[in-house]
């Protein structure tokens, strides 16, 4: 998976509201409120990235080790591909 494209679903649409971004699933109305890191990756997901673009981004943005941030991504796109909020190519 980290050389794989990974993009936001067509089935969700968000908006950013006091800071924090809300989602919501077209499909059955549920949502989900994103933390400072989740934001930071659904935003970088504007374009399609790699794990690894995800990665060096935060990275840059945050004071963390490689490895920390390594599996803070993995498992945060884990459970947004079983919710199906991204899609990877």
């Amino acid at each position: 998976m980290s050389s794989k494209q990974i993009s936001r679903s067509d089935s969700y649409v968000f908006n950013e509201i006091e800071g924090d971004i809300v989602m919501m699933d077209v499909s059955n109305g549920s949502y989900a409120t994103l933390n400072e890191t989740g934001k930071s990756i659904w935003l970088l997901l504007e374009t399609p990235k790699t794990i690894g673009e995800i990665t060096e981004a935060l990275l840059a943005e945050y004071e963390v080790s490689k490895e920390q941030c390594e599996k803070t991504v993995n498992e945060f796109l884990k459970k947004m591909a079983e919710a199906n909020a991204i899609v990877i190519k």
